[in-house]
């Protein structure tokens, strides 16, 4: 059975957080306004980031074909830690307020 899996995910210090979408298009649109909405605080030197400060939004694309024939691609930025707790709230509320609309 092919699978396919749509989803945004955050991550900060351990911390997790993630989000599934029931298609590429709904996830790429909620992915970029929270990139265009953060957009001026993403992390500009990733080679020396220090891997505490660094919150990472990622947009992944999960392919599973049959039962051994996995694809993922997931697109990335890395954000200041300061943004961790809003940047969460933020997509939250964005992703409830689409699932409402849907309901």
């Amino acid at each position: 059975m092919d699978t396919d899996i749509y989803s945004i995910e955050l991550l900060h210090q351990g911390k997790y957080e993630s989000w599934e979408f029931g298609n590429e298009s709904e996830r790429d649109a909620l992915f970029n306004k929270v990139k265009k909405r953060y957009a001026g605080k993403e992390i500009q030197d990733k080679n020396n980031a220090d891997d505490r400060n660094i919150v990472q939004l990622s947009a992944t694309s999960l392919h599973i074909k049959g039962k051994n024939d996995v694809f993922q691609v997931s697109p990335f930025e890395w954000y200041d830690y300061d943004v961790f707790g809003e940047m969460l709230s933020y997509i939250n509320n964005e992703f409830n307020k689409k699932n409402k609309s849907i309901s």
